[in-house]
């Protein structure tokens, strides 16, 4: 009970902002930006973790070329692989007695949406009716599948061309490799990088591009020793120079190589906030130095310095708290569900709890740091020397 009343009642504190309306405004709204900003930082981050994490199937494993060094755009395999996968090896999935094995061509080109319209950049997938077998994520929303003629588009193709969606329904016509393709549907994927791809029949793709052989074969495993299989297949047969991956350990690999782009997001958001943090330390020092004279009669009147940094903190918290919250509203609505375009591929931001816990707690952080110069000088200053401050 002593203690209670030798510290300064929470009134005083949220009062306190009234005096400054125009700074204190300011001082919320930075808190505000800081926010969105590490909000979306790591919506961006889990996006593109979580986009390369759920592509990988724990069951599946990839066909490439050792000469390709694990890329799958410059693999070549030749066509009859997958045949002989199909027939030769134990332990692969069967559907319907149809064997799990998806020859494929992976693909950056160019795509128009008219014969003389801009060019945009896509990621085109190669594939025969064996590919949902391999694939089972991959779920057709509207349409069919395609013909010789025809294409099925990912619900994030448009976000990856950075046009309309609805210029690629059902009925349009994209030009790529010198020929016209009808959408024949639109799939999904969920959290993906399938989603933002065009997918292409394998045999009319393969005379367009003029090739004999594929970019890899992905084969789906149905039992614990399926790979090891598939590891020692490839190994013997040094003629066809094979080199058997799973499926997590690609997708792994490629996502350690945007890396760099997560901590450069990373960074940009430290420095911001950093910036944040000196402009409000800043203010606060100035608040203190402007109530000098107050501060030093409450110490006159017997509260101890722990009450005036108690009640300073409850100042800078209350503010950040305030313009935090608006910030996490303000990411409900303009990040969560936006896309963002990535190299070849495209994913979708989703604000989690774990992304409103990094906004929420950093943007406190920042709050809980910046008072602490103010709170230096409020309790070093003479009592004397204070009183006398006009």
């Amino acid at each position: 009970m002593a203690l209670t009343r030798r510290l300064l009642p929470f009134d005083y504190a949220v009062l306190n902002l009234a005096r400054r309306p125009a700074r204190t405004l300011l001082t919320g709204l930075s808190a505000t930006l800081v926010a969105l900003l590490l909000v979306a930082t790591a919506a961006f981050v889990r996006g593109l973790e979580r986009s390369y994490a759920a592509t990988a199937e724990s069951d599946t494993a990839i066909l490439l070329s050792v000469a390709s060094q694990k890329d799958v755009v410059r693999s070549a395999v030749p066509l009859a692989v997958a045949d002989t996968v199909a027939a030769d090896v134990k332990g692969i999935a069967r559907v319907d007695g149809v064997a799990a094995v998806s020859p494929e061509i992976h693909m950056a080109t160019y795509v128009q949406l008219g014969a003389d319209a801009p060019r945009f950049a896509a990621f085109v997938r190669g594939v025969t009716e064996r590919a949902y077998l391999v694939h089972p994520k991959v779920t057709v929303l509207r349409g069919a599948l395609p013909r010789d003629d025809e294409v099925l588009v990912g619900r994030l193709a448009a976000a990856k061309l950075g046009v309309d969606a609805a210029r690629l329904e059902v009925g349009a016509t994209l030009f790529f490799e010198g020929a016209a393709w009808r959408v024949s549907g639109v799939f999904s994927a969920p959290g993906t990088t399938f989603d933002s791809e065009i997918w292409a029949p394998l045999h009319p793709l393969k005379g367009r591009v003029k090739r004999d052989d594929v970019s890899a074969v992905f084969v789906r495993l149905g039992s614990d020793l399926g790979f090891s299989e598939l590891e020692l297949f490839a190994r013997r047969r040094l003629d066809l120079e094979l080199l058997a991956m799973t499926s997590t350990s690609y997708y792994r690999d490629l996502a350690a190589y945007f890396d760099p782009i997560r901590h450069l997001a990373w960074a940009m958001a430290v420095l911001i906030g950093l910036a944040a943090l000196l402009s409000g330390a800043n203010t606060l020092n100035a608040a203190v130095q402007e109530r000098g004279r107050e501060l030093a009669t409450l110490r006159a009147l017997g509260y101890p310095a722990r009450a005036l940094v108690w009640a300073l903190g409850q100042e800078s918290l209350v503010l950040t708290a305030a313009g935090g919250l608006v910030g996490l509203a303000l990411a409900r609505l303009l990040v969560n569900g936006g896309s963002v375009r990535l190299a070849m591929s495209a994913f979708t931001l989703e604000v989690d709890p774990a992304c409103v816990l990094v906004g929420f707690t950093g943007v406190l952080f920042l709050g809980a740091a910046g008072i602490i110069p103010a709170a230096l000088r409020a309790v070093r200053q003479p009592v004397a020397l204070a009183l006398k401050q006009e």
